[in-house]
Formats: structure tokens, C-alpha cells, sequence
């Protein structure tokens, strides 16, 4: 049996919707925080999906980036800026893989060794927590080993800000630069068309079901079990084209060709369903791409690549738009322990039961940062892109 599941999977356009981005850092700064009793401070014990949906984007990221750089320049004497603005997507992927990429590494791990550290302290602060009430060297010590993991939660925040920050600033400029090539494609192919009407109605049903086998790619890839080892494999399809002289023409195009046996034979019946309909739609794919390189090659060769850089673009749009939804979670966490130790500063009685359930659905939420961590840790190292 094959080792290897073919898919052909081109890299696409992934429909998201955009969100309104949060709200700025210092929404949850001390001098803002109402003051409340402790007993009626509220712990939020789970974190949205946010982290691992980060980690298991990244691969796929990585995937579109790689065919993008890979691809052969386009070249079409009518509109020779066409070129330019390739290179401008390929200097994109680069600024990503070589900036941003990483910067969302550095802050899982520091999210990462938070909830380590916040876990191997965990029984510490609550035996002070059960003494606060009535020792007041327990209270503050407590106060103190609180006051330095709320210190840490706020420097995290303030990086996760700062990398928003930049982010937003770049895929303003990616969004652009999507869009002018977009732009100059559509002249381009506007002027290879001619009187050939079937180059539009092609080039839409090309990217229909390529946005449609990308979708189901994306659902293998956040399937919720375990993370297993696996490849998204990036190769050349190559075609054969006669001509209406008889002359064979070949055109090649890199795409992801492949997902290794791994990732697609699972036990879950959804992700074998998912996997059967790529073959499906591939099915469906390729003879539309053999059609439109018949009726004009090069009209073949900038729908591919423009697909390929509006579906980078999308995924990092969703990229950014997950880190808004981490932040926001974030944001909650740190806000509630502001809360908590404002009230600690402030109120002479301390309920030390409270406390400890407060610190008990602390933990709760640091297992689940830890579990999500490590998640991403997982997708980055486990699935790769080759």
C-alpha cells in the first residue's frame, strides 16, 4: 500500500472572518480595577482554544509560505510589474518566517514556563492562603509570591501586546500587497483571455474547490485528539500540454502534494472523512487545471500563484485574529488577579477559604494553559513541513 496519501493540495484561499481588534493594555491597570471583596471575585477556569489553535496554524502557515518561495517567477510581457509584486509576496513569507514566527514561539514558552513555575509553587500558596486569615507573616508572604506571579501575567500581556502591535502593522501591508497583485493578475489575465470566455469560469471553479479542499486540510490539522508525528509534503505537479499544432508544452507549479500516512490514518471517523473528501475534490481539481492550461498556460500559472499568496494572507489574518482572542483571554486573567491583589493591599480580613478556591480554579486554568503549551510545542515540532 502507498505510503503516502496524494492529495495535490494547493495552497488556497481560507474564508475567515475578520473581528474588531481588543482594546488597549491599559484597560486592566491597577488604577482602573474596582474594588471588590475577595469572596466575590470570580476565577475563570479555562482558557478558549486560542494556543493550541496558534500551534496547529503554524504548520499550515509554513506550508503556503514554503510553496510561495518555491514557486517560479511568473513572466508575461504585457505586465511585466506581475514579477515585482510576486517578489514582493515571497519577501512577505520571508518577513514572517524570519520575525514573527519565532516572536510567537518566545511567547508560548513564556506562557509555557509561567504555568510550570505557577504549578510547582501551587501548594506553597495555598497553605499560606489557608493562614493568611489569621497569620500575618503567612498573609504576607502570600501577598508577595502572589504579587510576583500577577508581576509575570502582566509582562506577558504587555508582550503579547507588543507582538499584536506589529502584527496588525504587517499584514496591513500584506493585505495590500495581496490586493495589488490580485489586481495586477486580473489585468494580466483579462488581456490572455481574448474572446475565450472559459478562462474566468475556470479560474473560478479552480479556486472554489480549492478553498473547499483547504478547509478540510485545516480540519485534519485541528482535529481534537492527541498530536501525532507527521509531514505536509510540498512537491512539483508537472503537465503535459499539446497544443492545436501538436506540440507538447510542459507547466509545472509547486504545491503541498502530500500528507504523510500519519496525519490522515487515525482512528477518528471525521479526519478519515475529511481526508476522503480531498480525494474527492481533487478529483474534480485537477481536469479543471488541465482545461485551463490547455485554453492558455500562463493564465494557469498566475491563478495558481495568486491563490497561493491570497491564502497566506488569510491564514495569517486568522493567525492574528486567534492572537486577539488569546489576548482578550489574557487580558480577563490578569484583570482578576489585579482584582485579587488590590483587595489583599487593601482589606484587613481575608477569607482564607475563598482564597484557596480562588488559587484552586488558578490551577485549574494553569493546567490548561500548560496542556495548550504544550500542544503547540507539539505541532511545530511533530508535523513538519517538507
Amino acid at each position: 500500500m502507498k505510503k503516502s496519501f496524494i492529495t495535490g493540495v494547493l495552497a488556497t484561499t481560507m474564508s475567515i472572518s475578520c473581528f474588531q481588534p481588543v482594546s488597549a493594555f491599559a484597560e486592566t491597570s491597577k488604577t482602573e480595577v474596582k474594588q471588590t471583596s475577595t469572596q466575590h471575585v470570580m476565577v475563570r477556569n479555562t482558557l478558549s482554544n486560542s494556543i493550541r489553535t496558534l500551534g496547529a496554524q503554524t504548520p499550515l502557515i509554513q506550508a503556503y509560505g514554503l510553496v510561495i518561495l518555491q514557486q517560479p517567477n511568473v513572466k508575461i510581457d504585457a505586465m511585466s510589474s506581475l514579477t515585482n509584486h510576486q517578489q514582493f509576496a515571497k519577501n512577505n513569507v520571508r518577513e514572517w518566517m524570519d520575525q514573527y514566527n519565532p516572536k510567537l514561539m518566545d511567547l508560548n514558552q513564556e506562557m509555557m514556563r509561567f504555568s510550570t513555575r505557577f504549578n510547582s509553587y501551587y501548594s506553597k500558596l495555598h497553605d499560606l492562603a489557608g493562614e493568611a486569615n489569621t497569620n500575618e507573616e503567612a498573609k504576607t508572604n502570600f501577598v508577595s509570591a502572589f504579587n510576583r506571579f500577577q508581576g509575570q501575567v502582566e509582562m506577558i500581556q504587555y508582550d503579547m501586546e507588543q507582538i499584536l502591535l506589529e502584527l496588525n502593522r504587517y499584514e496591513t501591508l500584506l493585505i495590500q500587497d495581496s490586493e495589488n497583485f490580485s489586481e495586477r493578475a486580473g489585468v494580466a489575465l483579462q488581456s490572455l483571455q481574448g474572446t475565450n470566455g472559459d478562462v474566468t469560469q475556470l479560474r473560478a471553479d479552480i479556486k472554489r474547490i480549492q478553498e473547499e479542499i483547504q478547509n478540510e486540510l485545516t480540519n485534519i490539522l485541528n482535529r481534537p485528539k492527541e498530536i501525532i508525528n507527521g509531514s505536509i509534503n510540498i512537491g512539483k505537479q508537472v503537465f503535459t500540454i499539446t497544443t492545436n499544432g501538436a506540440q507538447s508544452k510542459t507547466i509545472d507549479f509547486v504545491s503541498i502534494s502530500s500528507l504523510s500516512d500519519e496525519l490522515i490514518n487515525v482512528s477518528d471517523s471525521q479526519t478519515k472523512e475529511a481526508a476522503y473528501r480531498i480525494q474527492q475534490k481533487q478529483q474534480e481539481l485537477l481536469p479543471l487545471i488541465q482545461k485551463l492550461s490547455q485554453t492558455q498556460i500562463q493564465a494557469t500559472q498566475i491563478t495558481l500563484i495568486e491563490d497561493q499568496v491570497d491564502g497566506f494572507t488569510e491564514l495569517i489574518k486568522r493567525q492574528i485574529t486567534t492572537l486577539e482572542y488569546l489576548l482578550e483571554d489574557w487580558k480577563a486573567l490578569n484583570g482578576t488577579m489585579v482584582q485579587i491583589q488590590t483587595n489583599l493591599e487593601t482589606n484587613e480580613s481575608i477569607d482564607s477559604h475563598t482564597l484557596q478556591t480562588q488559587l484552586t480554579q488558578f490551577k485549574k486554568l494553569s493546567d490548561e494553559m500548560n496542556k495548550q503549551t504544550s500542544q503547540y510545542e507539539d505541532f511545530i515540532t511533530n508535523v513538519r513541513v517538507k
